[in-house]
């Protein structure tokens, strides 16, 4: 798996640099949107029912974000302004977005 060696927090969003040299970048708004909580992302029982956020509209605090932390060496989970940080950020994810 390609780890995440460097975060280059930008202006508007964030540069990943990666073991292999590449790089992504992804707007703060397109991560913040992609979010992939339960709440955000939604969730299914082990009925094939799914459960999923109200939507409510966000603020301009949603996509800026407080600060990022390591979880394991497999993800990321960001704390944005808003408060929200339950979202875990896989590497593969977060790759995908090149």
């Amino acid at each position: 798996m390609n780890k995440i060696k460097k975060i280059d927090i930008m202006p508007s969003g964030l540069v990943f640099l990666w073991e292999d040299k590449s790089d992504t970048f992804v707007e703060f708004k397109k991560l913040r949107d992609i979010c992939p909580c339960a709440y955000c992302a939604g969730e299914t029982d082990v009925f094939g029912n799914v459960y999923i956020g109200d939507g409510i509209k966000k603020s301009k605090l949603a996509y800026e974000i407080n600060k990022i932390e390591l979880v394991g060496h497999y993800a990321i989970q960001i704390f944005w302004k808003d408060n929200h940080s339950s979202g875990i950020y896989t590497f593969k994810l977060l790759k995908s977005l090149n």
